[in-house]
């Protein structure tokens, strides 16, 4: 039960931080703000979220 717990806020927390990045790398590249780019956003940090959310349920799984 813990590690569903950490895992969705980690992984929270990730998408957050991934979504922020991206815009910041988007906006430097010049890239207009569309729909397209924002579904771009979307799925580059929902792909990164569901990553982190594998890896920490990978290490909960060896310690526990």
């Amino acid at each position: 039960m813990n590690s569903l717990v950490i895992g969705l806020v980690v992984s929270t927390i990730a998408y957050f931080v991934a979504s922020h990045y991206i815009k910041r790398y988007l906006d430097e590249a010049g890239i207009s703000k569309s729909m397209p780019r924002s579904l771009v956003i979307f799925v580059l940090a929902v792909a990164i979220s569901y990553g982190v959310a594998f890896i920490v349920d990978w290490v909960a799984g060896l310690l526990g």
